[in-house]
C-alpha cells in the first residue's frame, strides 16, 4: 500500500490536467503527471542538475541565466549553488506548478522559490525568447518537455525548431551557452542547433529508473560571433 501514490493537488493546466502526487509519505518521491502521463519526479534529478552544470563548466562568468521550464527546481537550485550566478530568470508555462511550489507543496523547492536571485515569469518560453533583449543572457537552459521526439504537449515542438533556436541565439551574449534536455536522441535537433548557434556537443547520461537503465540527452552549443 505504501507504493500507491497520494494525490496532493490536481487542476486544469495549460497542457491539460495537472496532478501533483507523492509516494512513500512526507519524505517520499514527488511526481508531476500531465494528462495521465508521467512528466518528472524527485527520485532521479541528476540530468536536471547536469543541464545547469554544462553551463557552469563551460562559461567563465555565467552571471545571468534563462531557464525554460521550472520543473521541481533542481536545475535552478544547481545554478544558485554557484556564486558567479547573479540572476536566474525562469519561464514556466503552467501557473499551477508555480503556485504549488510557492505554497511549499514540494519541500525540495523551498530554496529555489525563496531565493532573491530567482525571477519567475508564467509565460510560453517561445514568447520570452522572442521578447528577450539581444545578448542578454550568458546561458539559456531549456527543459520545457521531454524533447522533440517524445512530446507531452504538441505545441512544444516549435521550441526545438530553427526559429526558436535562432531567437535563443540572439538572446545569448557571444560565448553564451544554449543547452536543451531530451529524453531521446535527436539528430534533427543537433543539426538545427549547429545551424542556429554554433558547434554542438551531445552529452548522454545513463540513469536507473524503476530497475532499468535509461539514457537521457543534453544538446548544447556555444554562441559563435556573428
Amino acid at each position: 500500500m505504501d507504493d500507491l501514490p497520494e494525490t496532493l493537488a490536481r487542476g486544469d493546466g495549460i497542457a491539460g490536467e495537472l496532478a501533483l502526487r507523492r509516494r512513500g509519505g512526507q519524505d517520499g518521491v514527488y511526481e508531476l503527471i500531465v494528462n495521465g502521463t508521467f512528466l518528472m519526479d524527485t527520485a532521479e534529478t541528476s540530468t536536471e542538475r547536469l543541464l545547469a552544470d554544462v553551463l557552469l563548466d563551460r562559461h567563465d562568468s555565467p552571471r545571468r541565466v534563462l531557464v525554460g521550464g521550472l520543473g521541481f527546481g533542481f536545475t535552478v537550485d544547481t545554478l544558485l549553488g554557484d556564486a558567479r550566478v547573479d540572476r536566474v530568470d525562469v519561464v514556466e508555462l503552467e501557473p499551477l506548478l508555480v503556485d504549488w511550489l510557492r505554497d511549499g507543496m514540494v519541500p525540495a523547492a523551498d530554496v529555489v522559490m525563496n531565493d532573491p536571485r530567482v525571477h519567475i515569469e508564467v509565460a510560453d518560453i517561445r514568447d520570452a525568447l522572442d521578447d528577450a533583449a539581444p545578448e542578454l543572457y550568458d546561458g539559456i537552459l531549456l527543459d520545457t518537455d521531454n524533447g522533440p521526439g517524445f512530446l507531452v504537449r504538441d505545441e512544444n515542438a516549435r521550441v526545438y525548431e530553427p526559429p526558436a533556436l535562432r531567437a535563443a541565439a540572439d538572446a545569448l551574449a557571444v560565448g553564451g551557452v544554449l543547452a536543451l534536455w531530451s529524453a531521446a536522441p535527436s539528430d534533427r535537433l543537433a543539426v538545427a542547433l549547429a545551424d542556429s548557434v554554433g558547434d554542438v556537443t551531445e552529452l548522454v547520461r545513463t540513469v536507473t529508473r524503476q530497475g532499468r537503465e535509461v539514457d537521457y540527452h543534453i544538446y548544447l552549443a556555444q554562441r559563435r560571433p556573428r
